[in-house]
């Protein structure tokens, strides 16, 4: 398997989404905006540090030491803003805007009576990549996805004689989140094309970072329809550590049993390789599985194919479709 190393440099666009209560993308309108009115995004990361154990012996020299292991708890983010959006700022905080007598949104406000708990949203950046070859006609980008943030609030700011910024604080990510292979075509298909993620992401995902020869969205006036993507089921399964469904965007199966019901086409039709396998919608390992060359089974392949007596029909590369 091919790894890709990438340098990255600049932040180029920014763009947020607004999430429902599982921190999933919430369709409807006002709930997106891309801007590149930002001067910085600064991530902290949360880590929870255990206490070292240590007895020394009646001599004085250590006889147990075990210094513990840190734990990974999510990030911290501190975004910088250079231009004044309100739409944006309610966003990020589920603070409330301020509309003119046409109804056009024209300012906001910090209340004291909103639960910034009450609100989340998704954060996506591209930035710069130097010094690679050129893929395609706009070249590389780095894509960077917070999927899960909550917490934002507006912090301290002075107005001087000098550049007014807008610093939102306090947002932190969470653990949980229902962005599955998300809403936009951010990345290519092998194609050229612009495609969803190739994988839905893990709701224990806080960060993904990737190379993508995908442009960034051009910028929104304010805050746009957020539109649900269409609901294509997959029809295929790419094997891989993990794999891939197709069509890109698709949406896969729960789990194997499923797979089995939906007659998944498997590539290669052959027995998967060990660890080998594709994630359903199902979360963790009850949603892994892998094609054992003649039927879906759950979790991923070992290298030993199981022969199983429902697995008999169906056709090479496809399981059996139910006969009940």
């Amino acid at each position: 398997m091919a790894t890709n190393s990438f340098p990255l440099v600049r932040g180029r666009t920014m763009r947020v989404t607004k999430t429902d209560g599982c921190c999933a993308p919430a369709y409807g309108p006002d709930n997106m905006i891309v801007t590149d009115g930002f001067v910085s995004v600064a991530l902290t990361a949360n880590i929870n540090t255990p206490d070292e154990i240590v007895i020394t012996n009646a001599n004085g020299k250590t006889c147990v030491r075990d210094a513990g292991c840190p734990e990974f708890q999510g990030y911290g983010v501190e975004i910088t803003f250079c231009e004044v959006s309100p739409c944006l700022f309610s966003i990020v905080t589920g603070q409330p805007t301020v509309l003119d007598v046409n109804g056009d949104v024209v300012g906001f406000r910090m209340n004291s009576s909103v639960s910034v708990c009450d609100s989340g949203f998704a954060l996506e950046v591209w930035m710069g990549v130097p010094g690679v070859a050129c893929t395609g006609d706009q070249g590389g980008f780095g894509y960077l996805l917070l999927p899960c943030l909550q917490g934002g609030v507006i912090g301290d700011f002075t107005i001087e004689n000098a550049a007014i910024t807008f610093t939102v604080t306090g947002a932190n990510t969470k653990a949980g989140n229902g962005w599955g292979t998300g809403p936009y075509e951010v990345v290519d298909d092998g194609t050229g094309t612009a495609a969803y993620l190739p994988n839905p992401l893990d709701p224990d995902d806080h960060l993904y970072v990737s190379f993508t020869t995908i442009p960034p969205p051009e910028e929104t006036d304010g805050c746009v329809e957020l539109e649900a993507p269409p609901l294509v089921p997959a029809t295929t399964a790419v094997a891989g550590t993990p794999g891939h469904w197709q069509p890109s965007g698709s949406t896969p199966p729960a789990d194997a049993a499923a797979a089995t019901l939906a007659a998944i086409t498997a590539q290669p039709v052959t027995a998967w390789t060990v660890n080998q396998y594709v994630q359903g919608t199902t979360s963790g390992t009850a949603g892994q599985m892998h094609w054992n060359g003649t039927a879906w089974v759950a979790g991923a392949a070992t290298g030993t194919a199981v022969m199983e007596a429902a697995a008999t029909s169906g056709g090479a590369g496809k399981a059996p479709r139910s006969t009940e």
